[in-house]
């Protein structure tokens, strides 16, 4: 296996299908696909049950792993899901977006000793993110820039549509400066298994909506590992939904956190 791909879930059943259609039209298909979902009540889990009529069928191994609602535990899911890879390479991503079909191929393309790739993403509007079918998806409808995509962006209702544009020649790239280092998002990154382990995988002491990646990437920052930038590379589009707003007293502690040098290491990480 040359990529384990984990994905981090919580009452998106609807959004997972789209995700998981994407990922059948990948480029590259050598890759299994963790579902690391922390406690979801939408019946999620009906798609990967075996004794299920209803069970997805897609062309690569799936293995789904959860814990109890028991709050925001997203960082404990995530290192569950990396004890549960088998790849050396792991590529992350939600349950809530979509994939352009070189999105696997391009993020293998960038991997590099001692980096980490760091994608961005489409930001899909309410009013076409209500139109999407499983079907749009299977068929290739995010694949390229349709009409829909324009006119909404025209309309202010999606956002950041520049990003789906797909340059992969190194020269142009570089002249474009699409290769300058970018931070972490949580949706869109890939990294060595190792290179996760030496700074002990995600911080578990976060238990507060928000920053669980910066967290990592501050700390992946500090132990002299380089973020690769992957603008319009690793293609993803984000379906809309409402989103939580992260306490003051929790970005304000980031903020300090970003400037201190010698964090490397979660006390409370995957060992």
């Amino acid at each position: 296996m040359m990529v384990s791909i984990i994905v981090t879930s919580y009452n998106q059943a609807n959004t997972l299908k789209f995700l998981l259609a994407s990922l059948d039209r990948q480029t590259c298909k050598d890759f299994e696909v963790i579902i690391a979902d922390d406690g979801s009540t939408d019946g999620t889990q009906n798609f990967f049950d075996p004794g299920n009529s209803g069970k997805l069928q897609t062309s690569f191994p799936v293995h789904w792993i959860t814990q109890p609602d028991q709050g925001y535990r997203k960082s404990k899911i995530l290192n569950q899901g990396i004890r549960a890879s088998s790849a050396d390479y792991l590529i992350f991503l939600d349950a809530d977006v979509i994939l352009e079909r070189h999105f696997v191929q391009d993020h293998l393309s960038l991997r590099a000793p001692g980096g980490f790739v760091c994608g961005r993403r489409v930001d899909l509007g309410p009013v076409l993110s209500q139109k999407i079918s499983w079907n749009d998806v299977r068929l290739g409808k995010f694949d390229r820039l349709g009409l829909d995509l324009f006119l909404s962006a025209c309309k202010k209702d999606t956002r950041y549509l520049k990003r789906g544009v797909r340059v992969s020649v190194p020269l142009i790239r570089k002249l474009l400066k699409y290769d300058r280092p970018v931070d972490l998002l949580g949706s869109n990154f890939s990294i060595w298994k190792a290179d996760l382990l030496s700074v002990n995988g995600f911080n578990e002491a976060m238990e507060s909506y928000w920053g669980e990646d910066g967290d990592l990437f501050i700390r992946l920052r500090n132990s002299g590992k380089v973020s690769i930038g992957a603008k319009s590379l690793c293609i993803q589009y984000h379906v809309f939904h409402p989103r939580r707003t992260p306490s003051q007293e929790h970005m304000a502690w980031y903020q300090q956190l970003l400037k201190d040098s010698s964090y490397r290491w979660a006390k409370k990480g995957i060992g």
